[in-house]
């Protein structure tokens, strides 16, 4: 029960104090931030000081978060963590993990827990982080119609289509469409190919 003790002081002082939590995490080496994202009560520790600590106070620690990204964010309880860096995090701290994202689009792709960081990077991330991983989900041929089977990916790739600008969700649209009868096949896929019929203005038939 000690963490949501822990959580309540984060919530309550002033983010000065609360200095002495970063120091001990990271005295105790670099892997600790990351083995404290992936248990199942410490990760919420992490998430109340992303919420209300000072951007510059959890640098270091995000960095050590970012550099265990890719496995984080398949983690069923890291990858709470890592969306969590798009809501909290600064646009520098943002974009470094949109770079990692990008570079494992295909392997994320087909991960339920990592669709969520997927989905949390187009939601909250900004102009630009959105439109380097449509560009990165798109470049990987059938990667949306694979995310669009899924129940956390599917939500992702509604995300994905109601950022995208013309040009890409035309390229979206056309993957989507190639794939329509499996997704046809499947509960979350009848939702995405609902969803680009209505965006594709009546271009397809309808389902």
């Amino acid at each position: 029960h000690a963490n949501h003790v822990l959580q309540r002081f984060i919530i309550t002082v002033r983010p000065c104090e609360c200095q002495f939590v970063i120091d001990e995490i990271l005295r105790r080496g670099p892997g600790v931030p990351g083995r404290l994202a992936r248990h199942k009560y410490s990760y919420r520790v992490l998430q109340r000081m992303l919420e209300h600590l000072q951007q510059w106070q959890m640098a270091p620690i995000v960095h050590r978060l970012v550099a265990d990204g890719l496995a984080l964010s398949m983690h069923r309880f890291g990858t709470f963590v890592m969306q969590h860096i798009f809501r909290y995090g600064s646009e520098m701290q943002q974009r470094r993990t949109i770079g990692l994202l990008v570079s494992n689009v295909p392997d994320m792709a087909l991960n339920n827990d990592a669709c969520m960081v997927l989905d949390a990077a187009l939601v909250d991330g900004d102009e630009r982080s959105r439109e380097r991983l449509a560009q990165a989900v798109l470049a990987k041929e059938g990667a949306i119609a694979d995310m669009s089977h899924t129940r956390r990916g599917h939500v992702a790739v509604l995300s994905l289509l109601q950022v995208l600008g013309a040009q890409l969700l035309g390229e979206a649209i056309r993957q989507l469409s190639a794939q329509e009868v499996s997704l046809k096949s499947s509960r979350f896929g009848r939702i995405v190919v609902k969803d680009f019929h209505k965006r594709a203005g009546g271009a397809f038939s309808a389902a």
